[in-house]
């Protein structure tokens, strides 16, 4: 693999037909009742089997009970599902499955101002919120999107100095450079794409090259409000030397897999400049992978505020419905100290609020030049 792919997809085709689902207390009377049955059952065993957090299915059920239990309530309508008792383990577990999906049918039997698509939307928001992860969500039929870890961001886009000369930009990426006072070199770009005809970290290089031929002394990144994408390990790369960076945490749990630097990557002398990266909680997994490859090495200075721990890789499972259910299969910790990132962010090494984030990293540089 050539790198760390940062929302790494492992498409899985589940056949989510709605079969009707089995009687609780009268076949009659629930036989015909439409819950979405397998899409339920699809998604709970998604959750079961693959979450690196290793939720047990207890949790899972229970989130989807309480969940279906309130949506009752909201609208005014009737019963609710009781208290089961689950097994605690942490791996699929049919006849509990069998005893969730009767009670529910029995209790959606009484309810029918909610839809079936609208029970299992809850249901499945239920679900994911025992095991709330930036890489777990759930987008329904009509595209609306559910996420496990609601993420609000009170932080601005990057801002683009008005001082200093052009180096050129934005591209297809959002990348542009400018050129500022006292030969500090600054670069966004608002994602990290790479495709057949575009790679962000030879456009970057390209930026650089520009930087350096009109006298550039240290790099400025702005990554607020980048959104990700690929291949952020290889730009990490190009101020590194073979380094460990970041280590893969999976749900089987053992040895962490390390990832390294690869030395063939890293650019010659002249671009090996002091280093400093703009942060905040808008935006994520990418510029933050790219600022803790760096971090965990001391390679750059990281200033603003903290990232919002999007660190992992994620499994999605398609449904014949067009519905999906993303869920998280690694996260990523550091290799060299340790440090949790996934769900808790990269941490700043100098705090700035955004009107002065700029300033701050600059005065930083300068000081390193």
């Amino acid at each position: 693999m050539r790198s760390l792919r940062l929302l790494a997809v492992i498409a899985l085709l589940a056949v989510a037909c709605n079969g009707p689902a089995p009687a609780a207390t009268s076949p009659t009377a629930t036989a015909s009742v439409d819950i979405k049955r397998t899409k339920l059952d699809i998604s709970y065993a998604s959750l079961s089997d693959q979450d690196v957090h290793k939720v047990s299915s207890k949790k899972i059920l229970e989130g989807a009970i309480a969940a279906i239990n309130a949506e009752i309530k909201k609208t005014g309508g009737k019963g609710e599902i009781a208290p089961i008792d689950f097994q605690d383990v942490t791996d699929t577990t049919v006849p509990d499955f069998k005893k969730f999906a009767e009670a529910a049918a029995g209790v959606k039997a009484l309810n029918p101002q909610i839809t079936a698509d609208r029970y299992a939307d809850v249901a499945i928001e239920g679900m994911m919120s025992a095991t709330p992860d930036c890489h777990t969500y759930y987008v329904d039929p009509t595209g609306g999107v559910h996420r496990s870890r609601p993420e609000p961001a009170n932080g601005s886009q990057a801002r683009i100095p008005s001082t200093g000369t052009s180096l050129g930009g934005p591209d297809e990426a959002g990348l542009q450079g400018r050129m500022l006072p006292g030969g500090i070199v600054y670069i966004t770009f608002h994602e990290f794409v790479v495709t057949g005809t575009y790679k962000i970290f030879d456009e970057v290089r390209k930026m650089m090259d520009k930087g350096l031929a009109a006298g550039g002394k240290a790099w400025l990144f702005d990554l607020r409000g980048n959104v990700g994408g690929f291949d952020a390990d290889t730009l990490a790369a190009f101020f590194l030397n073979g380094e460990k960076m970041l280590s893969i945490v999976y749900r089987g749990g053992g040895a962490a897999v390390s990832t390294s630097a690869r030395k063939e990557w890293r650019l010659p002398d002249p671009y090996q400049l002091p280093l400093a990266i703009i942060l905040n909680d808008r935006g994520g997994s990418g510029p933050e992978v790219f600022a803790a490859d760096l971090k965990e090495n001391k390679r750059a200075t990281i200033v603003g505020g903290k990232s919002v721990g999007c660190m992992g890789a994620t499994s999605v499972t398609n449904m014949t419905d067009g519905s999906r259910l993303a869920v998280v299969v690694q996260e990523f910790t550091g290799a060299n100290t340790g440090t949790i990132y996934n769900n808790v962010g990269v941490l700043p090494d100098v705090q700035a609020d955004d009107v002065t984030a700029v300033d701050k990293a600059i005065e930083i540089l300068k000081q390193k030049i």
